[in-house]
């Protein structure tokens, strides 16, 4: 399950449906069952859908709005009724309300602000100050036009300045990404996963992981190849549920070119410091958290095996359903070397403490009953659970985010 702040910035970013969970499964079936069927057709569909541009053209700007030193946002909404719309500044940890206005009979809308001294990410919502929206680029004495489609997913287009028409370059490759996402979950989720075969269950896993890597090799590419600036900061600190590290280096890279007195810039930079230590090869933050007796277990205890950090919560059901999967693992390396340090986000140690009796969780266990606070998440950067970081002898990152088959695989290679 995910943040629930971490919604707020993407649009759609689907997690893997439960006929695509790995771990053992029934011996396969010799013909396809109706559910399997269905399932193959979504297999053959092409999910390459691009939304429509809207329609209308952006309104034009006065002489006099032109010459103003103010910053002005203008636009038409096509589609959906609206009544209002918001503006606001975006954040890492919360969106900053700068106006609201009413919609006109004719769907436009204007914001005159003065308050923006730098390029500043900005978020227009619609009906409401929470997401949908879309992302825009507004600086001191930017002039911004847009012309806007509401349709259920939003698109738009924009006669603003170039760091506006390059975030609305990125806004549309990773909704077009993030519709066809969402589309092909919904087919398969609509199917009932325990009729369906195993070969059946790993082509969708792939081709979930095809399509998530497509949406990363776009955004990748953009940031690439684009000149830096917001939009680049924007794709490589909003539009992933993990921190895509080498993405950050290449976005704060080109921005330090072009923009180096930016608070993205600094961002960046900080940012990329402060998770470099998460990474393959580095060493692993220290935890030390109390466990279910209340003493203090700390991480570099268990330096001399291998290590498994599983942050989950009772809360949370793809955390559930995996630990059947992870008490099977620990069952037959636990004697060769292996050990698991279960971090919990939980907020309740009543419920944390049944989970553990119900899923039959022998291993160590600990948390500061913090929920999505927790010290330990805050340190690993946790946005989403469940989410594994696995640990060599000496403490350091092997790997990140090891599930199922994945995670099988690599204990056997470790401790074979």
């Amino acid at each position: 399950m995910k943040n629930p702040f971490f919604l707020a910035f993407a649009l759609i970013n689907v997690l893997v449906i439960s006929c695509a969970n790995k771990g053992s499964e029934s011996k396969a079936e010799s013909s396809l069952s109706p559910s399997s069927l269905k399932i193959q057709a979504v297999l053959d569909k092409n999910f390459n859908a691009v939304l429509a541009d809207p329609t209308i053209a952006a309104p034009l700007f006065t002489t006099l709005e032109k010459a103003s030193s103010q910053t002005i946002v203008k636009g038409t909404i096509e589609g959906n009724p609206v009544k209002s719309v918001y503006l606001q500044e975006l954040t890492k940890t919360e969106f900053v309300f700068i106006d609201s206005v009413l919609v006109d009979n004719k769907g436009n809308f204007s914001f005159t602000v003065s308050k923006l001294t730098e390029p500043t990410i900005c978020f227009i919502s619609f009906n409401s100050n929470k997401p949908p929206g879309i992302p825009v680029i507004l600086g001191k004495g930017s002039k911004v036009s847009l012309a806007i489609k509401n349709s259920g997913w939003i698109t738009y287009t924009t006669n603003g300045d170039k760091p506006t028409q390059l975030m609305n370059e990125l806004y549309n490759i990773y909704l077009n990404h993030d519709k066809n996402l969402q589309d092909f979950n919904r087919e398969i989720s609509e199917i009932d996963p325990t009729t369906v075969t195993d070969s059946l269950r790993l082509a969708v896993g792939n081709r979930f992981q095809s399509m998530q890597k497509n949406r990363t090799d776009d955004i990748t590419k953009f940031v690439v190849s684009k000149e830096g600036g917001p939009a680049s900061y924007y794709a490589a600190t909003f539009l992933f549920q993990e921190p895509n590290f080498s993405l950050m280096q290449i976005a704060y890279e080109k921005m330090k070119a072009t923009m180096p007195a930016s608070k993205y810039t600094a961002d960046l930079k900080t940012t990329i410091e402060s998770i470099a230590p998460l990474e393959v090869g580095g060493l692993a933050p220290e935890i030390a958290l109390k466990n279910l007796e209340g003493s203090v277990v700390k991480l570099s205890s268990l330096r001399g095996k291998i290590v498994l950090i599983d942050f989950w919560a009772s809360w949370c059901g793809p955390c559930r359903k995996e630990n059947p999967n992870v008490v099977r693992l620990y069952n037959s390396y636990k004697d060769k070397g292996f050990e698991i340090l279960g971090v919990s986000l939980d907020d309740n140690a009543d419920k944390w403490k049944a989970a553990i009796a119900k899923d039959g969780l022998t291993w160590k266990h600990v948390s500061d009953l913090g929920g999505w606070k927790s010290s330990a998440a805050q340190t690993y950067q946790v946005n989403s659970i469940p989410f594994t970081v696995l640990l060599d002898k000496n403490g350091r990152i092997i790997a990140k985010g090891l599930r199922g088959e994945e995670l099988e695989a690599k204990l056997a290679e470790l401790l074979r």
